[in-house]
This record gives C-alpha cells, structure tokens and sequence, in this order.
C-alpha cells in the first residue's frame, strides 16, 4: 500500500473512532445501567455544580433492602473500606472490604470522607437508606450523589450521579473514557456484597 493510502486509512480510522466515541461509547458511559426516567430525575447537590463538563448518572438493581445496602455506601472511601472497584487504581492496593465494618457506619453531616492521598469530600446531605452526597473540597467542583429507590421490600434501584463543573481537555477525555470503568465495577461491587448478605 501506498504512503499516500496508508495515510487515508489511518485517517479515516481516526475519524471513525472518534465518531464512534461520542456517538457510542460516551453516551453508553455515562448513563450506564439508569433508566431514562432515572437520568431526568433531579437528584441532591444538582444545584451545585452548573454546567458541568460531566454529568454521569449510573444504575443498579439489588435484590436486597435499601436498609442492607445502605452500610455499604456509608463505610466506602480511600483507606476505609474502598470503593469495591478496581483497588490498585483507587485504594492502594488494599482488598476493598467484604464486610460491613461498625466502626465506619457512623457517618455524620459535615464529615470529610477521603478519596485520594489528596482529594477529600464532603458530607453534605445524609438521609439514612434513602441519599447521600459528597462534595469534593479543594480546586475540583464536584459532587457525588447517591439514591436508594425501594422497587418492593427486598429489591432496590442503587443510582449514583457524578457531576463535574471544572477540568480542561485532558480531565474531561479521562473522566469520559476511564471513569466508568471504575464506577461500573463499584456498583457491581456493591451489588454483590449486598445480595451475598441478604
């Protein structure tokens, strides 16, 4: 094949991929799992961030109450009990917890709940077995929400939402290319732990 042809195809693979990254891929990322009706439902803290370069609304079905998953949010964080992802990436290679941890269930409004070696967020709405939401501290804008909608007594939708207000190009590829990745694995981890003890 010619330089100039080897050119074109790489060109046009280049186009393609980039099509099928905001037409497929992006979309599919950031609403993962969530019904329509889920995605268009207000959630707390939405107010705070105002034009976000990333709105991510994320699902899950549980079979479990929303009284059995509830601890399992509550404990999550950095050199805590993890966030049931992927946690050589996100907790320093410490095994998230399997179990629910008394010691950590005793969250409170204002309470900082680390992220990161250097990131933290804040408590700022805490309804026990219904929301919670974080708000990151420092120069990121964002918040993290977390909703627990009962289908019937034993069978929960767990949906979660990350808004971002701040970021140049590079934050915004990664977070649009990588962070589901970490999310959906957390819902799955959440999911599994909740339903081993139910």
């Amino acid at each position: 094949m010619s330089p100039r042809k080897t050119a074109v195809l790489v060109g046009f693979i280049f186009v393609l991929a980039i099509i099928l990254f905001g037409l497929v891929y992006r979309p599919w990322a950031r609403t993962w799992g969530a019904t329509d009706k889920e995605i268009d439902r207000p959630m707390p803290g939405d107010e705070i961030v105002e034009g976000p370069i990333f709105d991510a609304t994320r699902a899950v079905t549980i079979a479990a109450s929303r009284d059995e998953i509830w601890p399992w949010i509550v404990q999550m964080g950095y050199l805590r009990a993890g966030f049931y992802s992927w946690d050589q990436l996100d907790n320093d290679g410490i095994p998230s917890a399997e179990r629910i941890i008394p010691e950590l269930q005793n969250l409170r409004l204002g309470d900082l709940v680390p992220l990161s070696q250097d990131a933290t967020a804040k408590v700022e709405i805490l309804e026990p077995a219904r929301h919670l939401l974080l708000v990151f501290e420092g120069d990121t804008e964002a918040t993290w929400a977390w909703g627990l909608y009962a289908i019937t007594a034993d069978k929960t939708r767990l949906v979660t939402r990350l808004r971002v207000g701040t970021g140049g190009i590079r934050s915004r590829l990664v977070l649009d290319a990588f962070e589901i990745i970490m999310m959906r694995k957390c819902l799955l981890g959440i999911k599994r732990r909740a339903e081993s003890l139910s």
